[in-house]
């Protein structure tokens, strides 16, 4: 299993991240995520060369070709940035996986219906991950008090003489 950390620069490069739900489960994987950019052909591009299992799909889905197993379209992001694939791949592709939820399966050829939650992109957080709900517009406005008078100019301090 390959938990490669992506090139800095790629890292915010922007595409679409997608989940391969495999049928059956290859030995101890049941899930493939993956990543394609915008300048490529594209999610519908790179899961035909999955299918084919040929050199120009990832190995995981070489040797589920080979088994005789197959996959579906578990989910699919639209112009997310690389993180989204990373933070899959961190965790458990499951919980993202909409044919584990009992939802059906993502269908590329469609265009995506008003209000379909599977078509959707949850919006994305960017590097600092997701507001906190506890920050008001009151709390913003108390630290903002608290760094104005930590960064405001202070008098020079006097020493004073002992007896003077």
């Amino acid at each position: 299993m390959s938990r490669r950390a992506p090139i800095p620069d790629q890292y915010y490069q922007r595409g679409d991240v997608y989940i391969l739900h495999l049928d059956p489960p290859y030995k101890h994987a049941a899930h493939y995520s993956g990543f394609t950019p915008e300048q490529g052909d594209g999610v519908q591009a790179r899961v035909a060369e999955h299918a084919a299992g040929g050199a120009a799909a990832a190995r995981l889905m070489q040797v589920q070709h080979e088994a005789g197993g197959t996959f579906r379209i578990g989910r699919v992001w639209h112009g997310v940035t690389r993180e989204r694939e990373v933070r899959v791949k961190e965790s458990s592709a499951a919980k993202y996986c909409l044919i584990c939820r009992g939802q059906p399966e993502v269908d590329l050829d469609l265009p995506p219906e008003p209000g379909a939650r599977w078509v959707a992109n949850e919006p994305d957080p960017g590097p600092w991950g997701p507001p906190d709900p506890h920050i008001t517009p009151e709390v913003i406005r108390l630290v903002d008090q608290l760094i104005a008078g930590w960064t405001q100019p202070k008098a020079p301090q006097v020493e004073m003489e002992a007896g003077a």
